[in-house]
């Protein structure tokens, strides 16, 4: 009897001990990944069973602006399922506003779009500063920043990622406050620095240049801006390239100058290029847009092949991948294997900023 109850007592220290241990081990993993409770398997063959789709919502900004003091945005759902409650952030000029730089958004059903403000902010810049003539300030580095006459507003959507959104890489726009950056660099076309294979060409010359030349004529769609004419030197593989800035003088010398344009939020560079209309028995060029930093290296954005007379072609070449560089830019044409009559025609060419 006595060894019965000893043994029954030991019995019943290894269950104790056995239950003490699994609720430690309970305790100590609670914080890791949670255990995986397995399906016993049945006999037959079975369908598995996919858990149904249940959608999500999807916050895009639609639209910005600015209604006198206050910055005003549009809020849209569109996905599938109901957005909970969340908040928007506003940045300007790349900074979010120490008062009023949040704003809260109620829940939106599918499909739903809202008009809201930053009823805490109140715009604080005076439009009336911002010219061409106040942005036109050299830096003492050599270059000025385009983005001095406007202000970048930008606003985001479910800022605190609280939504679990389809997407979630469409929450933001940007649009640009003030005057637009408009630049037009075939009216300073004189005032680049060109350059061919063999060298500098200071002289403009003619289209019976042998060595290249660049000059501007009549705009054929009777516009105010003339066109500019490049011509390869009359050699196999040869170019001829301009090199643009913003141009000025210093105000002691009056010598001209050039600076680097520092690169300012939605800029595009548009172009509308082609072959003069007598440009017979050319075997076409190629036109190029380049990027030349300010310690010379040069980046070709784009490049364009035209081959026909007469024929145009519109160029449109989105430089938000490159803001805030500074740089200078490069228009430059290239001769094929033969050289023979390759008028190149940039009928226009500009830097402009785009709120699209």
């Amino acid at each position: 009897m006595l060894h019965f109850r000893l043994y029954s007592f030991l019995a019943f220290l290894v269950v104790m001990s056995l239950a003490f241990t699994s609720a430690c081990s309970t305790a100590t993993t609670s914080s890791e990944t949670p255990a995986v409770t397995e399906v016993p398997a049945t006999s037959g063959t079975t369908t598995p069973v996919t858990a149904p789709v249940t959608g999500a919502p999807d916050l895009v900004i639609t639209k910005i602006w600015l209604e006198g003091l206050m910055v005003k945005y549009s809020v849209k759902n569109i996905g599938t399922a109901d957005s909970p409650q969340t908040y928007t952030y506003l940045y300007v000029n790349d900074l979010m506003p120490t008062m009023g730089g949040s704003g809260f958004v109620d829940v939106l059903k599918p499909g739903e779009e809202r008009t809201l403000e930053f009823s805490n902010y109140q715009w604080p810049y005076d439009q009336g500063l911002k010219t061409p003539e106040f942005a036109a300030k050299v830096n003492p580095s050599g270059y000025i920043d385009l983005g001095l006459q406007n202000s970048k507003v930008k606003v985001c959507a479910d800022a605190n990622n609280e939504a679990g959104e389809a997407i979630e890489t469409n929450n933001c726009k940007v649009t640009l406050v003030g005057i637009l950056w408009d630049y037009d660099l075939l009216r300073v076309s004189n005032l680049a620095t060109w350059r061919t294979n063999d060298g500098d060409i200071p002289d403009q010359g003619s289209e019976r240049s042998t060595t290249g030349a660049h000059f501007q004529i009549p705009n054929v769609d009777m516009e105010m801006t003339p066109q500019l004419e490049i011509i390869p030197p009359q050699v196999p593989q040869s170019w001829m390239q301009g090199t643009y800035g913003y141009f000025y003088s210093d105000g002691i010398s009056s010598s001209p100058k050039i600076a680097a344009l520092q690169i300012p939020a939605k800029l595009h560079f548009v172009a509308r290029v082609g072959l003069a209309s007598n440009a017979t028995g050319s075997d076409g060029v190629i036109l190029k847009f380049g990027l030349k930093d300010l310690n010379d290296n040069v980046t070709w954005i784009d490049s364009k092949k035209v081959s026909t007379p007469g024929a145009f072609a519109d160029w449109d070449i989105n430089l938000s991948d490159y803001e805030g560089q500074k740089c200078y830019i490069i228009l430059r044409v290239e001769a094929g294997a033969s050289p023979v009559n390759d008028f190149a025609i940039w009928n226009q060419a500009r830097l402009i900023q785009v709120n699209d």
